[in-house]
């Protein structure tokens, strides 16, 4: 007897590109200039423990905005998925060939 699952719906589309994920992304490269200054200087170390610093609120402030709402949309559903999904033939360029031209 065959069974039947249900198709997960599609990962979103933002790509990363949040707001949660810029704040985050960019308080690390901050930091791991700071931090690489403080390498190159000798007599700046202050500024290691400044940029591990920065890195650390960095890290912080991303997981709370994605928390708070600014990561993910969270009401993704049915509905959306079968927006997404829609034109998805098009744009699959093994849509029009069979399964068995992949297994030679």
């Amino acid at each position: 007897m065959p069974k039947s699952y249900a198709v997960p719906p599609p990962p979103h589309h933002n790509e990363g590109k949040t707001v949660a994920a810029w704040t985050m992304n960019l308080g690390v490269v901050l930091g791991a200039l700071a931090i690489g200054t403080g390498m190159v200087v000798g007599d700046l170390n202050i500024l290691i423990w400044v940029g591990a610093g920065v890195v650390l609120v960095a890290l912080v402030v991303g997981v709370v905005l994605s928390i708070t709402g600014l990561g993910q949309p969270r009401e993704y559903g049915k509905t959306e998925a079968a927006a997404t999904a829609g034109g998805s033939s098009e744009h699959n360029a093994r849509s029009a060939r069979p399964a068995e031209a992949d297994a030679r």
